[in-house]
């Protein structure tokens, strides 16, 4: 699936744009037709390859930067610069570009128009590139409008005018309706097997899971469940993983679980390192987030709380001083302090060698890392979300109650909260989703999404500006909530002057 293919950028967009890269990255139609590049399937192969390498681009870093850095998941290890742990983030960060992200829809812009009208293809040549492409974009559009809100919507070709490259925001109303139309023709589309090998490429699963997102990010309750109801539902195969030990087997080898949908492909052969590792748990350098306190005291509760173990604190944090001669010691949440949780290692295997650790702890110079995008506990919690919205929270609960079995903790979420009330309810499936996908880029989003970015941030905030000796200003601005669009996208499309996120500047 994967190759080096570097997108076609033509001369003349190169030469009288400066910054023409820096928008789209996007290559003339002219420069593409038929009898040029698409001529056979192989081409669409091909086609189709450089599209998951622009994905990677596009999810590489940005999973966590979009999805996770920002939120109470991670305390600093004084090796960032410092902007998002102090909600300072500026539009000359590099990291809230969307290029990959828009150079990935425009592939996947490519492969709608041109595939089905290459030579001597039929439908079942071409249908499931095609299908593939309209849910990669659904998915681009999805992070864009979480991300940035009203974003440019561009569902053609460039057709190599220049006069057309510059392109407005469209709204987020718009935008949602056409995430939905690929969704539908993504599902129409897809081969309907969903094999262990298709794990790597968007697949009809994944476009549920994406559709169920997507009405759960607009608080359509129902429709989500809808989406549960009408396809997970009814689809044999996927399952929560048994045990604490398969759990941390969906990040070490994703096509082999039974949870698992939707993974980004990483080979450090081809790809070179993956950054993600880095950021939240190098070997081999300093990281600049580790866990947050937060996190690490509610795991070693749940240690002491006589009702089993959550496996998850041993799969995730790193053991490098928690463990001695191969056996866990006596831990309590001083820990945090005097030992020091600087690594994540969710995708880090067994060291058969270590002595005084238990994980292998990634190196950012030689990480695989296949990030997870979608996963079959995040659409049971979603669902749980959207039950307790809809008035049944003991049913909602129960889900959460098994999503922490297959882990070993057996506390019963029914008896921990009064469940006529829905906000306490829905706090309980927040934290479990908080602990369940740390550093898979999930929960920014579900702050934002629940509209609790302000009550969890807030005082988080002032703690961090106290203890720096700054003005206390808690979260601030609420425009803040979304990102800036990266300073470089206003030289290179003049039709974004004036239209920065507030209270952002444009440079």
């Amino acid at each position: 699936m994967k190759n080096n293919i570097k997108y076609l950028i033509s001369a003349a967009c190169l030469l009288m744009v400066s910054g023409c890269n820096d928008f789209l990255d996007r290559a003339p139609l002219s420069e593409m037709s038929p009898t040029t590049f698409f001529s056979s399937k192989g081409d669409m192969k091909t086609w189709t390859a450089g599209t998951y390498d622009e994905f990677q681009n596009a999810l590489d870093l940005e999973h966590l930067e979009w999805g996770d850095i920002r939120s109470d998941n991670y305390h600093t290890t004084s090796y960032d610069d410092g902007k998002a742990y102090m909600n300072a983030i500026e539009s000359t960060q590099s990291q809230y570009s969307w290029e990959s992200l828009y150079g990935t829809i425009d592939r996947c812009n490519v492969a709608i128009e041109r595939f089905p009208n290459i030579p001597g293809l039929v439908q079942n040549d071409w249908s499931d590139y095609v299908g593939q492409a309209y849910g990669l974009r659904a998915l681009m559009y999805f992070y864009a409008i979480r991300v940035w809100g009203d974003v440019p919507l561009i569902t053609k070709p460039w057709d190599g005018d220049i006069n057309s490259y510059a392109v407005e925001r469209t709204a987020v109303a718009d935008i949602k309706a056409q995430i939905l139309s690929d969704i539908a023709s993504s599902i129409e589309y897809l081969n309907s097997n969903v094999t262990s090998d298709r794990k790597y490429y968007f697949n009809r699963s994944a476009a549920w899971a994406l559709k169920m997102d997507l009405h759960m990010w607009f608080r359509e309750y129902q429709l989500a469940l809808d989406c549960y109801t009408n396809y997970f539902a009814k689809t044999t195969g996927y399952t929560l993983v048994g045990n604490a030990a398969d759990w941390k087997k969906m990040f070490l080898a994703p096509a082999e679980s039974s949870e698992t949908i939707f993974n980004m492909n990483w080979f450090y052969d081809v790809d070179g390192s993956h950054p993600w590792a880095q950021r939240v748990g190098a070997s081999n350098t300093n990281n600049p987030y580790k866990m947050s306190e937060g996190i690490f005291t509610e795991f070693v509760t749940r240690l002491h709380s006589g009702k089993g173990v959550d496996g998850r604190f041993w799969n995730v944090m790193d053991t490098v001083k928690l463990w001695n001669s191969g056996s866990k010691v006596p831990i309590s949440t001083s820990h945090w302090t005097v030992a020091g949780i600087e690594k994540c290692v969710k995708y880090s295997d067994v060291d058969p060698t270590a002595t005084t650790s238990y994980w292998t702890v990634l190196s950012s110079s030689n990480a695989d890392v296949d990030i997870s995008i979608y996963r079959y506990a995040d659409i049971l919690l979603l669902r749980a979300e959207a039950l307790n919205q809809l008035g049944q929270p003991s049913e909602a609960l129960q889900i959460v109650n098994d999503i922490r079995k297959r882990v070993g903790y057996l506390a019963d979420a029914t008896v921990e909260v009064d469940l006529n009330d829905k906000k306490a309810v829905e706090t309980i499936i927040l934290n479990e989703r908080q602990l369940e996908f740390i550093a898979e880029g999930k929960r920014w989003f579900d702050l934002v999404r629940t509209g609790r970015v302000v009550e969890v941030m807030d005082p988080i905030l002032r703690a961090r500006q106290q203890a720096a000796g700054v003005t206390v200003t808690g979260f601030g601005d609420e425009g803040r909530i979304l990102f800036p669009i990266y300073y470089r996208e206003f030289e290179s499309n003049l039709k974004l002057k004036g239209h920065q996120n507030p209270p952002y500047t444009e440079g």
